[in-house]
């Protein structure tokens, strides 16, 4: 089967097809086995012959934009990884804001925002990642969303068949969108955004990339945070306290910047990432009594020395990530 989609896909216009793939060479963690194929589609006619061709297969493809908020496992992906990042990244000015592809990523989206003076989006200054997975997954920052913004989303289904969804035809809340519920991948959407100062952006911009800068551990490769912010609390603040700050399993360590992030000091593997967040998961549990939540996304085969039915392990899925 993975020949005839080897075959299949070369084909394909402007579609980059590689094959046996170390997914830590495309995942900001710098962790992760090969994947079996991955395939860059620099056109939407090109993502939705991908996903006809899987679907033709029974293959479902993990969709990754530049695998920035993802653990991939040690054993990788088998099957098809698409990636959207290098190839669905064009971005186009209208009055009211900025059509921009999946693949685009935040750092030039924001860019782009203050060359046309649209403001609103400056807390994504210094997130990785692409548009795409940020409104798969409604990231944000200082109180800001960029679910808010999003006026029309193109999609396209795991049969691949495009279709554009109205504002009243997406949900979002926090760290979830109605996209996570959906056999999709974003390939386009318009965002309506305010008009603003360009000088006044770029201010902004730098104040929160300098703030990100001193709070987080950017020199370091991670994931981001790894948990999601537990109500009315902070995941940081409650690691801090359980003492995580510097704890080490192999080439994994919780940073000492701050306690939500892993960080990989060379060498790490996914099973090393795997049991720190849970010893660290257990450690507040016991003494606060609350449940963390993986915010990182977690994919692939795991090592065999983890059983499968480990709560920690998901399997490869359709949405994109960051």
């Amino acid at each position: 089967m993975l020949e005839y989609m080897k075959h299949t896909l070369s084909r394909v216009p402007d579609l980059d097809v590689q094959t046996d793939v170390p997914m830590s060479a495309h995942t900001s963690f710098g962790i992760g086995g090969p994947a079996d194929m991955l395939v860059t589609p620099r056109t939407i006619d090109a993502l939705a012959q991908v996903m006809r061709v899987t679907h033709e297969a029974g293959v479902r493809p993990l969709i990754i934009g530049n695998g920035t908020n993802m653990l991939v496992l040690d054993a990788g992906v088998r099957g098809v990884v698409v990636k959207l990042a290098d190839g669905l990244n064009h971005i186009e000015a209208r009055q009211d804001g900025l059509t921009v592809d999946g693949g685009v990523g935040l750092a030039s989206l924001c860019s782009a925002c203050a060359e046309n003076g649209f403001g609103d989006m400056e807390w994504a200054a210094g997130i990785p990642g692409t548009a795409g997975g940020a409104l798969t997954m409604n990231a944000g920052a200082n109180g800001g969303e960029i679910g808010q913004f999003a006026q029309w989303v193109t999609i396209v289904t795991l049969q691949g068949e495009r279709r554009t969804l109205q504002r009243d035809e997406m949900t979002f809340g926090y760290r979830t969108s109605s996209f996570q519920r959906m056999d999709c991948v974003i390939a386009r959407a318009a965002l309506r955004l305010p008009k603003a100062d360009p000088a006044q952006i770029r201010e902004k911009m730098c104040a929160v990339l300098e703030a990100r800068c001193s709070k987080h551990p950017v020199a370091m490769p991670s994931a981001g945070c790894v948990f999601k912010r537990p109500l009315n609390d902070y995941a940081g603040r409650l690691l801090e306290e359980v003492g995580a700050k510097g704890m080490r399993i192999g080439g994994a360590i919780v940073s000492s910047k701050h306690a939500n992030f892993i960080v990989n000091d060379g060498g790490a593997t996914a099973e090393d990432v795997l049991q720190l967040i849970e010893i660290v998961r257990d450690r507040v549990r016991e003494m606060f009594d609350v449940d963390l939540t993986t915010e990182i996304c977690i994919v692939g085969e795991p090592s065999p020395s983890r059983p499968q039915e480990s709560p920690t392990t998901v399997a490869s899925h359709v949405h994109a990530t960051r």
